[in-house]
């Protein structure tokens, strides 16, 4: 993504009380499950879109009701990140994701006979990770073939 285009990011912007101590971890989870990176502490980005806005004001209600305060906004970097530099941070957050699943498909398809029950798992990882995975990170092609090789061999294990 170029910056002569008019990206806009979906940010939430938070603060926490320090009590109930679970209210930050369970922000944070909802956080990695929408696929959004921090940009700084207390800053977390989402390509825009109405889903993320619509996730990002529904966090901010549940982190307003606990005692804490939040703010959802529409962004355009213009110093100090770009969007190119944006994308990298999403890109490292999802290969992060998806170093585990290449690590067990690497596994798997040193089998002589790959388990079917592993190569469906696998592909339903892959899937949760690829419905957050904004902009293709490197990693999810590699995960993607490495699958499609174990598949290929193991017959209709994949179709499942």
């Amino acid at each position: 993504m170029s910056q002569e285009r008019n990206a806009f990011w979906i940010l939430l912007i938070h603060q926490l009380p320090p009590r109930p101590a679970y209210l930050r971890v369970k922000v944070w989870r909802r956080l990695q499950a929408l696929g959004a990176v921090a940009i700084k502490n207390t800053v977390y980005a989402l390509p825009e879109s109405s889903e993320a806005i619509e996730d990002l004001q529904w966090l901010r209600r549940e982190i307003a009701g606990a005692g804490g305060e939040a703010v959802v906004c529409e962004a355009r970097f213009l110093d100090g990140l770009n969007d190119d530099e944006a994308i990298a941070l999403f890109h490292a957050a999802r290969d992060a994701d998806y170093a585990p699943l290449i690590e067990a498909a690497e596994a798997l398809a040193r089998r002589k006979r790959p388990d079917a029950a592993r190569l469906r798992r696998l592909l339903k990882r892959q899937a949760e990770i690829r419905a957050i995975d904004y902009f293709g990170a490197p990693a999810g092609a590699r995960l993607a073939a490495l699958l499609a090789e174990i598949a290929a061999r193991g017959g209709k294990a994949a179709a499942a």
